[in-house]
């Protein structure tokens, strides 16, 4: 892995990955206790309980901040009420997550179950006790930490964030409330501490990477500002080694040491009495872990990405105007296109969007992934993972902004179909591969790759081109699509870029990838082409179009080769077999149709075609009888062209005999 010596935030690469770590900075000393007893005074005046107020006003890094909106707090709309909120940077160290986060209700275990080495639940859940305050009752102090120690651990097993808490710090800022604790088994006084109520699992994470324990984050710390000043101490001593010798782990604690917060100091009810603290906060939870928001689509998070990346690549000048990133984003018309001397033609565009997101070019590498690595996330897997920038993650937006030239005019489906179909089309090693969007015409382009496939070159710039742009138009005009499995042994599971590849190995192939982008720049349909790149016509003199069948079976068969073509002679004698076969089916079906009609009788009895059908047998034996006089007189041709070859036989059978005797 590449470190970033400098710790400064910027991105650095390592391969295919991104690393955008959060800066090493240190951690603030403990503020002046003249903040934290202005802060606990003010606390006070709203008719925050003492001991409670002394609990929030050490959790600052810099209480000063804090204390102008106690008396002003932000409002947080929820159902029914709105929460009133303080918020400022705090020392992760001095919250405590859910003993019982609601992440975690299906995996508390109760003393019913009598499970071994198991903490029971032995937490109710918290009510309101004063102003900004709610409260629980355990056992004793050993039960409680015993339960926010597996709440800590089954809440960081359960949901790894991403990105690594560990590389980025706590991001989102959690929300908690000021929680005492009583201890109904024993005579321990009652005890006051930041319960974080939303954002459990990034203060887990959190305090796992500052190696503390439920007992330190409750009791050690809190107990006197040297053990606090102690631990901060310790974590700037990680800072202030040589950067090479500061530690992943070392790391992770100084980025985890803060983190912004959000504390909670009462609520306002619409309807007096309707809600309470407790009730409030279990609402805010839920906003956020129940009624959650439907996801974005792929679609709309590619196209939102792949809008940045275009930003990014015209500030970096790897897009030349203003005007050629209106075009690639679909901005302008191909007419406006021209006007500002832009090749006016989607295959052009859709190669310089493909170019875009797979070269490997350290100018344009760069600035497309940069605004990736920004925003980019794995699908929780509950492991670890870092984020991947790859061509398979960089494509799928090429792919959106080539498809916006039909957003609006066809329907969802064909426009999933058109996603699917030319991701699918597109060659997989794209980025392994010299080559460029240039200006050559397609039979430039042609006339290049077919000398490249001539010299057998590794490298085949041209190929490539004229493969990207000629699986764009094929896809367009639906000429190509993915595999088929159910068509038994007629059955070609090749994906549509690999019939594509096939293609560009021989010379036919390249001529219709030419013909395919000719085709379109003039508004046509792609069409099949002969040796002399001539239009091929069907039985009524009508071009006959590029297809999906044509592509698998006749130019890039899936078992090599195709098969020369028939001679004259040949084709016809296939075509009279086909013939023979399609009459005697044709046979067949007419005589069952014909006993069905037998069979049919009415109410007496009496078969229908003795009864109504004089008319239809007259019809159905007049052009039986022509049909038998015109197989008659095959039948008597056919014994006239083969007779003298019989008698030849004979003759020579009777030599032989003769020659015998």
């Amino acid at each position: 892995m590449v470190s970033n010596a400098k710790n400064n935030g910027e991105p650095t690469v390592s391969g295919e990955r991104t690393e955008l770590s959060k800066p090493i900075r240190r951690v603030p000393a403990i503020p002046d206790p003249a903040h934290h007893k202005a802060l606990r005074a003010a606390l006070k005046k709203r008719g925050v309980a003492d001991q409670v107020a002394g609990a929030i006003s050490t959790i600052w890094t810099d209480p000063a901040s804090v204390l102008p909106q106690i008396a002003n707090p932000q409002r947080r709309r929820i159902p029914g009420a709105y929460l009133l909120v303080v918020s400022g940077s705090v020392y992760t160290s001095r919250l405590v997550p859910d003993p019982l986060n609601p992440r975690n209700a299906d995996h508390v275990p109760f003393a019913l179950a009598a499970a071994q080495g198991a903490p029971p639940a032995t937490l109710v859940p918290a009510v309101q006790e004063g102003e900004g305050e709610l409260a629980i009752h355990v056992k004793s102090r050993e039960a409680l930490i015993e339960q926010v120690d597996w709440a800590i651990e089954t809440t960081r097993n359960r949901n790894s964030p991403v990105p690594d808490i560990a590389e980025q710090g706590i991001m989102d800022p959690p929300i908690g409330v000021a929680t005492t604790v009583h201890y109904d088994g024993s005579d321990e006084s009652p005890t006051t501490h930041i319960v974080v109520r939303e954002g459990s699992s990034r203060t887990s994470h959190g305090l796992f990477n500052l190696g503390m324990e439920a007992e330190k984050v409750l009791f050690t710390l809190p107990r006197a500002a040297s053990a606090m000043q102690a631990h901060i101490d310790e974590v700037n001593s990680y800072v202030s080694k040589p950067a090479g010798d500061i530690l992943p782990v070392e790391k992770a604690a100084v980025r985890c040491a803060v983190t912004d917060f959000e504390l909670i100091i009462g609520v306002v009810p619409d309807v007096p009495g309707a809600v309470d603290l407790s009730q409030a906060i279990k609402a805010r939870v839920a906003q956020d872990h129940l009624n959650t928001k439907e996801p974005w689509t792929d679609a709309a998070k590619h196209t939102a990405l792949a809008e940045e990346c275009l930003i990014s690549a015209r500030a970096a000048g790897a897009i030349r105007s203003n005007a050629e990133a209106d075009w690639l984003a679909g901005r302008l018309t191909p007419k406006e296109a021209a006007a500002h001397k832009l090749a006016p033609f989607g295959d052009d565009r859709a190669a310089r969007a493909v170019h875009l997101f797979t070269t490997n070019d350290p100018q344009i590498h760069q600035a497309v992934r940069q605004p990736i690595a920004l925003v980019l996330t794995n699908e929780p897997t509950g492991r670890r993972k870092r984020a991947r920038i790859t061509t398979k993650t960089k494509l799928p937006l090429a792919v959106e902004l080539i498809i916006r030239e039909k957003r609006g005019s066809v329907t969802d489906t064909e426009l999933t179909r058109f996603r699917k179909a030319l991701t699918d089309a597109l060659p997989d090693d794209l980025q392994k591969t010299l080559w460029q969007p240039t200006k050559r015409s397609p039979e430039d382009l042609y006339q290049a790759a077919l000398k490249e496939l001539e010299n057998g070159e590794q490298e085949r710039p041209a190929t490539t081109e004229l493969l990207v742009r000629g699986a764009y138009v094929l896809v367009k005009h639906g000429s190509i699509s993915g595999p088929r499995n159910d068509l038994g042994s007629g059955s070609d599971r090749r994906s549509a870029g690999s019939v594509l590849e096939a293609l560009a190995d021989t010379e036919p192939g390249l001529r219709h990838l030419r013909q395919a982008i000719e085709d379109d720049r003039a508004g046509d349909t792609p069409r099949q082409v002969d040796d002399q790149g001539q239009p091929r016509k069907d039985g009524e003199g009508v071009d006959l179009p590029i297809s999906n069948e044509f592509l698998r079976n006749a130019l890039a068969p899936k078992d090599g080769q195709a098969p020369p073509p028939l001679s004259p002679a040949a084709a016809a004698n296939d075509h009279y077999k086909r013939g023979v076969q399609v009459t005697k089916e044709a046979l067949r079906s007419l005589e069952t149709e014909m006993r069905n009609l037998a069979g049919l009788k009415d109410d007496d009895g009496m078969p229908l075609i003795e009864r109504e059908g004089r008319a239809h047998a007259r019809l159905l034996m007049d052009k039986l009888q022509d049909l038998a006089a015109e197989a008659q007189e095959w039948w008597e041709k056919a014994v006239e062209a083969q007779r003298p070859a019989a008698g030849s036989r004979a003759a020579d059978g009777e030599e032989e005999g003769e020659e015998a005797a």
